[in-house]
């Protein structure tokens, strides 16, 4: 059973029920960790819905990124919204946006925290990881520099989706933390975080995805 059918899907509402009364009740600790397992289970719930359902797909993937908002792990809200967005799971513009605030929503969240990053120390990644965010690159910077082009080659987003699999927690956290350094000098022109390899910001543009 796949989409609204899937029983993850209600085991994930059941839990984020269960998050929302233990929040009323001042349990903040276990509401997040409530909210966490639930959107543990509807991120899988998305990754099983075929792309012939795109409308049930995008409900679901939205739905996927405010649980891990709601959880306070706002790294992995992030990187699983563009993620979405640079796969093309939603499949409307009403899905987009509510992506895309979401993600802007997560980042102003974690704009008063300093994040180590760009240096080995903090952010290691594995090689996954590496080609994660190379594939990642390339695709959001096509869609910046050709938007009446925006399809990707469903090669390079399958190779993306297929990357996301491999890559675990800390992975994720790197890419995240990675990606946020760079869009924060961009748009503040200033440096945030400690222990910066300056030759890294050269690094940063789009790299070919093959």
């Amino acid at each position: 059973m796949k989409g609204f059918d899937d029983p993850r899907g209600r085991q994930s509402e059941a839990l984020a029920f269960e998050a929302e009364q233990a929040a009323r009740a001042g349990r903040i600790d276990q509401a997040q960790d409530l909210f966490a397992k639930a959107a543990e289970l509807e991120e899988l719930v998305v990754g099983d819905t075929p792309s012939t359902e795109p409308r049930v797909k995008s409900v679901l993937a939205v739905s996927a990124v405010a649980l891990w908002y709601k959880s306070r792990r706002l790294g992995r809200a992030r990187l699983l919204a563009r993620h979405y967005l640079a796969t093309g799971v939603p499949a409307d513009g009403e899905s987009r946006r509510e992506l895309q605030d979401l993600l802007d929503l997560a980042r102003r969240d974690h704009d008063d925290i300093t994040l180590k990053t760009l240096s080995g120390e903090t952010a290691t990644m594995s090689d996954a990881a590496r080609r994660y965010r190379e594939v990642l690159d390339e695709i959001e910077w096509r869609r910046l520099t050709e938007p009446s082009h925006p399809v990707v080659n469903p090669a390079v987003t399958n190779e993306l989706d297929r990357l996301w699999l491999k890559l675990h927690d800390h992975d994720r956290d790197a890419i995240d933390q990675e990606m946020e350094a760079l869009e924060k000098v961009e748009r503040t022109g200033e440096f945030f975080y400690e222990d910066v390899e300056p030759e890294r910001l050269a690094e940063a543009g789009p790299r070919t995805a093959r």
